[in-house]
């Protein structure tokens, strides 16, 4: 009798531990919508039952250019208990991030890959669905840029080193010819002997 009423004792403080804790929807314990005859009280409907915790990602933009801004926020329906958020990037935990937005200014594109939020709380640890985030990568772009910029400018180096040359010919003839001409009207210097 005594063991009867410890365990009666027991499993009703275990149902009502449950029944009130922050974790449990109220309505999702009336009703039982996996089984195939659901209990047919009126509250049972899908949109009053929550199934389960969820935790997903939503972001700015999944695809972007390098230099673009990255912000990723994590979206969960925890009640407002302590969470402790987290995230990976391909699989590999991203240090001292433990906010609910992840923020990256001016991305590079090893910055791309694979993106998860996980979610600790005292109903459990939840994770999110992978997010896919690709940044497109410019470095073709920018070489075939500094390469032409590169052949403008040997090119009008080359011009105005040619340039240069013809001008400085032409000073040079008009020297050479100036002194001829001096020469020519010069009449030659005998010295007179005494």
């Amino acid at each position: 009798m005594v063991v009867r009423g410890v365990t009666l004792y027991l499993l009703l403080g275990y149902l009502i531990k449950g029944a009130t804790s922050t974790c449990v929807h109220n309505v999702c314990l009336r009703c039982n919508t996996t089984a195939t005859g659901a209990d047919p009280c009126e509250l049972c409907n899908a949109t009053q039952c929550i199934s389960g915790f969820q935790v997903s990602i939503s972001s700015n933009d999944s695809k972007l250019v390098e230099g673009d801004d990255l912000i990723l926020t994590c979206v969960h329906n925890l009640p407002d208990v302590n969470h402790t958020f987290g995230w990976k990037m391909n699989g590999v935990t991203i240090q001292d991030q433990n906010e609910s937005e992840l923020h990256d200014k001016k991305v590079l594109s090893n910055k791309a890959g694979t993106y998860i939020c996980y979610v600790e709380s005292l109903c459990g640890n939840y994770q999110s669905l992978p997010h896919v985030v690709a940044v497109e990568n410019n470095s073709l772009l920018l070489l075939v840029v500094c390469g032409v910029s590169a052949l403008v400018l040997v090119l009008v180096m080359g011009l105005v080193m040619k340039f240069k040359l013809k001008r400085d010919n032409a000073k040079h003839r008009e020297r050479m010819r100036q002194k001829a001409t001096v020469e020519q009207r010069a009449a030659p210097f005998t010295p007179r002997e005494s």
